[in-house]
């Protein structure tokens, strides 16, 4: 069962020698920052249509990095009933055709104030190449549509999820200095094992907790622990939540912990997952 791209949730587990896992789960997060688009057509009977389309991140699926499409939206300066045609098709970065959504009906657009949208497949990411192209017309009329056409930003980059995971770690250091703890040192064997587990949870649009023991074993260490989340947009506000949770609170503060490592990875829906491994040398 696919995430709602709304719902946030986080798992705290600690897991050592002697030490059973603990879980816990809280709600909810800041909304995601997101990149919108907007243009307008008048259509032959002289209707003005104004649209938006919301582009997200960047994020793996299987072996393609794909862009998250949020909504293709549209409204116009008119009052009750409308009777309205859409076309919505979005395209690769070669010109594919890879959906087209079509709408009639009608709606009441409120002076602008009430919007009508669909919600695209996500292409593989192609900055400034991918594209949307939103067609509209009032339904009936005889006097054709108009279309708009807009491309992926070329700002959204592959490296997202590198970004959200340093985010990460710069949010939770200063919550151990600034209270006399250690900072957490990046270790690579933790990495492999927080990243990991990530893209598991993106693959398969669920928030669990890997087995704790065997990170213990591969990575030499005395004492693990993990925090894990979705729906959150970025690291800094994962962070905030975890530290708003005392379980979560409890694993970033563990006087014990020296070592960290992060791992980030977005589901085909464009939700975040994210997973926090802290550990202890043996």
């Amino acid at each position: 069962m696919s995430r709602s791209p709304g719902a946030r949730r986080l798992t705290a587990a600690l897991v050592g020698l002697g030490t059973a896992v603990g879980l816990l789960a809280l709600a909810p997060a800041p909304a995601s920052a997101a990149t919108v688009q907007r243009a307008s057509c008048v259509d032959g009977g002289g209707v003005r249509w104004d649209v938006q389309v919301t582009w997200g991140a960047p994020y793996t699926s299987g072996t393609t990095t794909k862009v998250a499409l949020d909504r293709a939206g549209w409204t116009t300066s008119t009052s009750g009933p409308l009777p309205t045609d859409s076309r919505v098709r979005t395209y690769d970065g070669d010109g594919e055709r890879l959906q087209d959504l079509l709408w009639s009906g009608s709606f009441d657009y409120q002076d602008g104030a009430a919007s009508r949208a669909r919600n695209p497949v996500n292409p593989p990411s192609a900055p400034g190449r991918a594209k949307v192209v939103v067609s509209l017309g009032v339904d009936g009329d005889g006097f054709g549509s108009c279309s708009v056409t807009l491309k992926q930003p070329a700002a959204t980059t592959a490296s997202a999820a590198d970004r959200y995971e340093s985010d990460v770690i710069a949010a939770t250091n200063p919550e151990r200095t600034s209270r006399g703890l250690a900072a957490l040192t990046a270790q690579s064997c933790l990495d492999s094992y927080a990243e990991r587990q990530a893209r598991a949870m993106a693959a398969e649009e669920r928030m669990y907790h890997q087995e704790l023991r065997p990170v213990l074993e591969a990575c030499d260490l005395r004492t693990v622990g993990e925090n894990v989340a979705y729906g959150y947009p970025s690291g800094a506000a994962v962070t905030e939540a975890w530290m708003d949770s005392p379980g979560h609170r409890a694993n970033i503060l563990n006087a014990q912990f020296r070592l960290i490592g992060v791992g980030a990875a977005q589901s085909s829906d464009g939700v975040w997952y994210s997973a926090q491994v802290f550990g202890t040398l043996a």
